[in-house]
């Protein structure tokens, strides 16, 4: 009889929080850049009847959009805007590498710069997600932001913002869900209703009881959806229009899908995206 065979197969190591990589922890438990790639794409052309092939991320962290907008089609072109240097080159490292063609990575820049700046590259979307332009505290502050937006898009343009609300995010809380190999905490450690402001850190804990806190921390003012039309308004968008999450009716959870609405659900916590159109007649 023949000895049994050992398995050569190799185990993928256990994180701690000394071996863990907080960007690579952060897209596995935040992002999802294939489905919001996707996501705009698809909307661009329901909203505009064009197709979507000139994108540019503010606050793009990691670059990960930009990098699944890139690989959806051969003409596709992303910029990817962020002022820190150093996320921007992981994302070169781990993201933008993976891009097997060079001509994939060729048609992606990333720029570390104000994404107010004079000088930022046109596109026919501009996206400010995971709810980062909250970072300006002011309605001068944002305002200004979004009139910087609305005069670098192509006429005819999109300019996306989520948005996130309900009464679960007023409270100072922690959310605790499972990934695979570790925890993810959301941590909603101040909120002031008086201004809106709010601080909210990301930690992680792993299967051997460590822990990597305050892996990321927010500075934010919570902006509401009103607030966020109101400005796009005043910048000179046309056509806006919410894009609101469905719930899940097994889990109570938002289930992914979207769709224009005037009436939200007064949910605990939702998630949904305010999309301003540039007119086409304005340069």
């Amino acid at each position: 009889m023949a000895p049994a065979r050992t398995s050569r197969r190799k185990t993928k190591p256990k994180l701690t929080a000394r071996t863990a990589d907080r960007h690579d922890l952060y897209q596995r438990s935040v992002q999802d850049g294939e489905f919001d790639a996707r996501f705009y794409s698809r909307w661009f052309e329901k909203l505009t009847g064009q197709k979507l092939r000139r994108l540019r991320e503010d606050f793009c962290g990691t670059a990960l959009l930009c990098c699944h907008h890139i690989k959806l089609h051969p003409d596709n072109t992303a910029v990817g805007i962020d002022l820190h240097g150093p996320t921007l080159d992981w994302g070169r490292t781990h993201n933008v590498a993976k891009l097997l063609k060079p001509e994939q990575q060729q048609r992606l820049t990333l720029l570390q710069q104000d994404v107010r700046d004079r000088k930022n590259p046109r596109a026919q979307t501009i996206v400010a997600g995971n709810f980062s332009y909250s970072v300006f505290q002011t309605r001068k502050d944002l305002g200004g932001y979004v009139q910087s937006c609305f005069r670098q898009l192509e006429p005819g343009g999109l300019f996306f913002m989520d948005a996130w609300g309900g009464g679960e995010t007023y409270a100072e809380q922690v959310d605790r869900s499972r990934r695979s190999g570790f925890t993810y905490l959301w941590d909603q450690s101040h909120f002031n209703p008086l201004t809106h402001h709010a601080i909210c850190k990301i930690h992680y804990e792993f299967p051997d009881g460590t822990r990597l806190k305050d892996a990321f921390v927010y500075d934010w003012r919570l902006w509401t959806l009103p607030e966020l039309q109101e400005l796009m308004t005043e910048a000179g968008f046309t056509d806006i229009v919410v894009l609101w999450e469905g719930t899940d009716r097994k889990t109570n959870l938002g289930n992914g899908k979207y769709r224009i609405t005037t009436r939200g659900e007064a949910c605990p916590a939702w998630v949904a995206y305010v999309v301003g159109r540039k007119p086409s007649g304005k340069g």
